[in-house]
């Protein structure tokens, strides 16, 4: 066998998917265990977000729960077009517009009715809970 093939060989030998020092599934016994759909229900509800397994591990073995956050109900796609709704919502101003026209009105430089301005005010808070409502979704702070 030639240097190279000798090379290409033992590589490929460690690249087989598993990282050095870590275990691999074939190590790791596993444990089926079935639950009536009742006791299903009520060991999701106790895990509160967290990997069903992950929760049944700690338990069993008596460790201490990892502090991870739950998984989010959106899906990868979902947070993506959430965050571009978010990106538009920004780069279209409306809520500066919005702003804006309520001040100009406040201080009398811009006429307008308490009906139109009432309506302004409103529209400013709809874009305001819009947009928290977005960052909510996608689990950041305001």
């Amino acid at each position: 066998m030639s240097a190279l093939a000798s090379t290409f060989t033992k590589t490929a030998k460690n690249k087989g998917g598993a990282r050095a020092g870590h275990k691999t599934t074939r190590d790791c016994p596993r444990v089926t265990v079935r639950f009536s759909p009742d006791d299903y229900e009520r060991l999701q509800e106790l895990a509160d977000g967290m990997a069903l397994g992950v929760y049944i591990r700690a338990m069993a073995l008596q460790e201490e729960l990892p502090r991870r956050k739950p998984r989010s109900a959106a899906s990868v796609a979902d947070k993506a077009a959430i965050a571009q709704l978010l990106g538009l919502l920004g780069q279209s101003r409306i809520a500066n517009n919005l702003n804006q026209l309520a001040y100009h009105a406040n201080i009398g430089s811009l006429t307008i009715d308490d009906k139109a301005l009432g309506r302004i005010d409103e529209a400013y808070a709809h874009v305001l809970l819009i947009r928290a409502t977005l960052m909510r979704a996608l689990g950041m702070r305001e």
